[in-house]
């Protein structure tokens, strides 16, 4: 007779769980993962959702019209042209469909000052904007909202509102560099006018590279984000700010990416004071090496960062960089590819000291070079 499946003896289960004690358990074999602890989802909402607020902006018809046809006009840059033909022509009806000119994104308060993180598309054009928000006695309140400075490269803005003395939640800068694959995370923001809104997942992918802004190293994370989530914050379990909400990717689920944090955070105050990031600039092409490119140059290695140009009077050359030499750290940390090389030069304020070691032949070099400041807008480089 063919034996069926039955439930277990009830009176071997005690017998099996000593054995199992006895061996350490199946999840404390050779190399495996430590046990990922849950967030307190509940708690970091109840203590950072005050400082997640309500954008709300509004462009007047005359000057929005203006602003459009102007950008119309501008043959540079070429890619832009289509998406301000369309700009331009949805924008046309506006003057009857006053709904047209509002929009809505979030913020997140990090300075009790009153400033707050945002993105640029979220204020780009407004006229006005109103900053809503429940303060830390649970008064709801709103305030006008001032644009202190702007990044378009990476999406960016900040904002700053006078609160007036009203007692205000705030929620510090992390860094983003500390995130890796399968951290948990916590998205806040006002999907679709649902103010607010808490969704949580984990971080999905890093560096990543959708080509919507000049420069780019988003989080990818899996919570849930909508439009009305722009500009809110990304939190780490610790309850920090660790990338602030930029784009969901349509029609996919799921799939949002995020500014980190560490890409904004170094030149707030160039925006405070200058409006705009001042970024530096080394003056070097870098390549990411192949065995045809290790062939090519005469290498002994097959992997690195290959310096493949160094730019006339730029600081790279002053510092003694040299065309075939091999990057192997920036400011003290290790790069493994160009695109981790350039993330170092751009998070590096101009007149800074930037170390740089480089492997040239045999010899492992450390040399020093003082970025200038970057003028051409749209020399990533």
């Amino acid at each position: 007779m063919t034996p069926s499946l039955r439930h277990p003896n009830p009176a071997a289960v005690p017998a099996l769980l000593l054995a199992l004690l006895a061996l350490g358990g199946p999840a404390q074999g050779a190399g495996a993962p430590e046990p990922m602890t849950l967030p307190d989802v509940r708690a970091l909402a109840r203590e950072r959702q005050h400082a997640v607020v309500r954008v709300e902006t509004f462009e007047y018809y005359l000057p929005g019209l203006l602003r459009r046809g102007e950008r119309l006009l501008n043959p540079l840059p070429l890619t832009s042209n289509i998406s301000d033909a369309f700009s331009f022509a949805f924008f046309l009806p506006s003057g009857i469909f006053y709904g047209l000119r509002k929009h809505l994104g979030a913020g997140v308060l990090f300075d009790p000052e009153g400033y707050l993180l945002t993105n640029y598309h979220v204020v780009r054009g407004a006229d006005r904007v109103t900053v809503r928000l429940t303060d830390a006695k649970g008064v709801r309140r709103a305030f006008a909202g001032r644009i202190v400075g702007t990044d378009p490269h990476t999406d960016a803005a900040l904002l700053k509102i006078d609160a007036g003395g009203a007692p205000l939640v705030t929620v510090p800068l992390g860094d983003s560099d500390t995130l890796q694959l399968g951290d948990w995370v916590v998205a806040i923001g006002n999907p679709l006018y649902l103010t607010g809104t808490v969704t949580c997942g984990v971080v999905s992918g890093l560096h990543r590279q959708v080509r919507q802004n000049l420069i780019e190293d988003f989080i990818q994370v899996d919570a849930a984000v909508n439009p009305g989530n722009s500009g809110g914050p990304i939190l780490n379990t610790r309850g920090e700010v660790v990338g602030i909400v930029d784009l969901g990717m349509f029609p996919a689920n799921n799939i949002g990416f995020a500014i980190p944090t560490n890409l904004i955070a170094p030149f707030i105050e160039d925006m405070k004071k200058h409006g705009r990031p001042r970024r530096g600039y080394l003056g070097v092409s870098l390549r990411d090496l192949t065995p045809d490119l290790a062939k090519e140059w005469k290498l002994g290695v097959e992997t690195g960062v290959l310096v493949s140009d160094v730019g006339l009077f730029s600081p790279a050359g002053a510092a003694g960089l040299r065309e075939g030499d091999l990057v192997e750290a920036l400011g003290g940390k290790p790069v493994a590819s160009a695109r981790e090389a350039q993330m170092a030069v751009l998070r590096t304020p101009p007149g800074e000291v930037l170390p740089i070691t480089v492997r040239r032949g045999d010899k492992a070099l450390e040399l020093k070079a003082t970025l200038a400041p970057r003028r051409a807008p749209l020399r990533v480089f």
